[in-house]
């Protein structure tokens, strides 16, 4: 048995348009062939469960993409769901999954002897399983930990500012109404609880640039994350 253990974060493997493993089935980017010793390993490959693994990734190709104006990283996709808050941001439901190993047989043990046959199958197969955030781990997110207010005012207001910079000289109508809607929403949820959020930044650590915030709400077993909308450029993949 050999087992491979897929450790790069999911949006990196979207851009690849590599063979995409999904639950209960695999399938291969168009115009990818196969030998017949190939094929046949690919038929003894042993999918995960469903519902332990992380979520299936689409290639690109209609994936809306959302990048940070200021550091260009990529911080979030429509492949979550998503809803618009207020016309000012964006809440992305999150979930924790499950990254483990996929145990490919290979037929080792049925060439073996008995002896190392049953030798085999007690080693078993290393269980390199880990749980994550579904959202960090497929944009490479980066915990920043929480802000206390001071430290969240000196974030915020300057990326309002940049974000504010561009809509005055791409969309002057626009601008008027994302500072006082972006103000607002600070004011009202943000810095009324700032202890419960924590922050991202994306896989360049650029913290001038968007913060994904974190925070638990109501029962939900997993943090809904919040982005500023308009600090967001959209691309179609």
């Amino acid at each position: 048995r050999v087992v491979f253990a897929c450790t790069l974060p999911l949006a990196m493997l979207a851009a690849m348009a590599c063979p995409v493993v999904s639950s209960g089935s695999m399938a291969l980017s168009p115009g990818l062939a196969l030998g017949g010793e190939s094929s046949a390993l690919l038929g003894r490959i042993r999918p995960t469960p469903k519902d332990s693994r992380a979520p299936v990734m689409r290639l690109r190709g209609g994936m809306l993409i959302y990048k940070d104006i200021v550091s260009g990283d990529e911080m979030m996709s429509d492949s979550f769901p998503i809803e618009e808050i207020d016309d000012v941001m964006l809440k992305v439901t999150t979930k924790s999954v499950v990254k483990g190993a996929v145990e490919v047989d290979i037929g080792a043990n049925a060439a073996a002897g008995d002896g190392e046959a049953g030798a085999a199958e007690d080693e078993g197969v290393d269980d390199t399983a880990v749980k994550v955030n579904d959202v960090v781990d497929a944009f490479n997110l980066q915990s920043m930990g929480a802000f206390d207010k001071k430290g969240i005012l000196s974030w915020v207001k300057g990326y309002l500012k940049a974000i504010k910079e561009r809509l005055d000289k791409d969309d002057p109508d626009r601008s008027a109404v994302f500072q006082e809607k972006s103000q607002k929403w600070v004011k009202d949820v943000l810095l009324k609880s700032p202890d419960d959020f924590e922050f991202y930044s994306g896989p360049s650590f650029n913290t001038e640039g968007a913060l994904a915030m974190m925070v638990y709400e109501g029962e939900n077993l997993a943090p809904h994350c919040y982005l500023f909308k308009d600090g967001l450029q959209e691309e179609k993949c």
